[in-house]
């Protein structure tokens, strides 16, 4: 991500030791693995109207995140001015003094911090703020952190999700508000006929299906469980599924998994799931927008590939299991991935495996009954269980108790649907609910 780094200062202060710290924060950007189109600048009050010309203000604009350092004490209206049009990608980042007991506030950050932090706020503005010194590990991880919510949200904002069929009859959670999500996430929705994901498939050519049908028996045992045929159309879904994707320049699908495509088509499209999202491009079934987007959420801010799937028990060991029909991406698995077929429509192809352990954060983004939105995560530990049933599942057991977390999530009307993301970052989910100004719940 390109980062700007503003230093905000007034002269009566140390403007030698405001120097130095505005470096700080510039040399820990650069660390953190991002780019500085430009060295950090350093803006007087006095003069701020004479700097801030429409070059500089354009040039900003241009940045994916602005961090303005309040080097020492400043008025509230100068930050302002700096930040307009640009204050929903900013950060401000307040310094302890550098020494204490020898006379004079040097710098005076925070209380400058505050007083522009309070302003914002004042304009419907909701700033985050970084309290730290740059060099500190504890600092460097919350701005890391701060980085990773803007490079989410910033993702939503350019998610273009193409939804496949539509929701099975019955399947409500998977309904959703249009223009909600352009005016919340930005996200663009683009419709297609199941039909037409049928045509992008069966143009693969012969060569292609043949090389694929080989990757895959690389990757899985018991192909030889796996009809020819239904194996040829799913692998055949699968490049379809890819091509719509990059003809039509989409970030993700959420597709009418069945019954069609096992009925009409010939082949499950569980396969296509499971390599398209180990490949960046979120999956989610039965239309569920709202699941995918999850998916997206547990993708962009862990880094790894998430598991969709349906809540559907709670062990007497207190673990949450979470399973689905076999589509979870390889990346996952716990064991040797075998091929097989749907548990339920019994046509391939599918993957069963039951996931491997390790800590994790379940989200949901759930719509209300009010027709609000609602950020589920369900910090945990994902348990190194065998399969539980066919298909893939995982038994988490959550940091609050299996049977507290069921109760709180029926009080709240979540979905079956969520998305298991590996790692922990239920924290970043309340900064993503605090930048988008949407509810966060911890359970």
């Amino acid at each position: 991500m390109n980062i700007w780094v503003i230093g905000a200062s007034r002269p009566q202060f140390d403007a030698a030791t405001a120097t130095a710290v505005v470096k700080s924060v510039a040399h820990a950007v650069v660390d953190s693995g991002h780019v500085l189109p430009h060295e950090p600048l350093m803006l007087s009050e006095w003069d701020i109207a004479e700097s801030l010309t429409p070059e500089l203000k354009a040039m900003i604009h241009t940045a994916d995140v602005v961090v303005v350092v309040i080097a020492t004490f400043v008025g509230a209206d100068m930050v302002i001015k700096i930040l307009d049009g640009v204050s929903d990608k900013a950060i401000l980042w307040a310094l302890p003094e550098p020494s204490i007991g020898v006379g004079r506030l040097q710098l005076n950050s925070l209380c400058g911090a505050l007083m522009t932090h309070n302003a914002l706020q004042g304009l419907s503005r909701d700033v985050p703020v970084i309290y730290g010194n740059p060099a500190a590990r504890e600092t460097q991880e919350e701005f890391v952190r701060h980085i990773r919510v803007a490079s989410t949200i910033r993702v939503l904002q350019g998610t273009t999700l193409g939804i496949v069929g539509q929701r099975p009859p019955g399947y409500y959670p998977s309904d959703f508000d249009e223009l909600q999500l352009q005016r919340v996430f930005g996200v663009q929705i683009r419709r297609f006929a199941l039909s037409e994901a049928f045509r992008y498939a069966t143009a693969t050519s012969q060569n292609m299906v043949d090389h694929e049908v080989s990757l895959a028996s690389e990757q899985l045992e018991n192909m030889d469980q796996v009809p020819a045929k239904q194996l040829t159309q799913s692998v055949r879904a699968e490049q379809g599924l890819q091509a719509l994707v990059l003809e039509h320049h989409l970030t993700s699908v959420c597709v009418e998994c069945w019954p069609q495509y096992m009925t009409e088509y010939g082949g499950a499209v569980c396969w296509a799931h499971s390599q398209l999202i180990d490949k960046g491009i979120m999956a989610g079934c039965e239309a569920d927008v709202h699941g995918t987007l999850s998916m997206i959420l547990c993708q962009t801010l862990s880094g790894v590939s998430p598991f969709f799937g349906d809540l559907v028990h709670v062990t007497e060991n207190d673990r949450l299991v979470f399973w689905h029909c076999g589509a979870a991406p390889l990346s996952l698995a716990g064991e040797k991935p075998r091929a097989s077929i749907h548990p339920n429509r019994r046509v391939g192809l599918t993957v069963d495996f039951a996931l491997k352990p390790g800590p994790v954060t379940v989200v949901r983004l759930h719509r209300t009954s009010t027709g609000g939105y609602l950020l589920m995560a369900i910090p945990g530990e994902a348990q190194n269980d065998p399969l539980y049933f066919s298909g893939n599942s995982v038994g988490v057991k959550p940091t609050s108790g299996a049977r507290k977390v069921l109760a709180q999530l029926l009080e709240d009307g979540a979905e079956h649907h969520f998305a298991v993301g590996y790692n922990v970052f239920a924290e970043d989910i309340e900064l993503v609910g605090q930048r988008l100004k949407i509810p966060v719940k911890v359970y």
